[in-house]
């Protein structure tokens, strides 16, 4: 009783809270920090299971759709798209993309990484053909997961800033 802590706002202005008040906020951020492990680690799984994914973009070349291999490598997303596409050419002037597959959708920004300068092991760049593809990374905004043996989404996992 009559204890109180005080906190510094991002203003900077001293705020006091009470020792219930701390608890409460405590307890509101560990059940935030749960949901938002809960969330990467339900989207690190659900990227992890397909070898192959539908992409569309749009841009100059108009609406692009195509299935491509993947490989999933944390929260980021990795396609083999051949080097001719005219997704390269849409990603060009818009690099977000859509993914889909029969246990997910995804929204993200594409990037085109270099063969020759990636050091990543992924089983993707040994695939045939591989050298006349180029390496796209999307990094997903928000996943979709459908609901199995269902129609529907069964949930959304938002990913803005993972």
């Amino acid at each position: 009783t009559g204890l109180r802590l005080c906190y510094v706002q991002p203003d900077c202005k001293p705020v006091d809270y009470s020792r219930n008040e701390i608890a409460w906020i405590d307890r509101i951020w560990k059940i935030e920090t749960n949901m938002l492990d809960y969330a990467r680690q339900r989207a690190i799984e659900a990227l992890s299971i397909p070898r192959r994914a539908i992409l569309a973009t749009s841009g100059p070349a108009g609406l692009q759709i195509g299935e491509f291999r993947c490989e999933a490598a944390g929260l980021d997303l990795y396609l083999l798209v051949p080097n001719t596409s005219d997704h390269l050419f849409n990603m060009e002037q818009d690099a977000s993309v859509i993914l889909w597959t029969d246990e997910w959708e995804l929204k993200g920004k594409a990037q085109v990484i270099s063969l020759n300068a990636s050091d990543f092991e992924l089983e993707l760049l040994r695939e045939p053909g591989a050298e006349w593809c180029e390496l796209l990374r999307v990094e997903p905004c928000r996943m979709q997961v459908h609901r199995q043996g269902s129609w529907g989404i069964l949930e959304t996992i938002d990913l803005e800033a993972h």
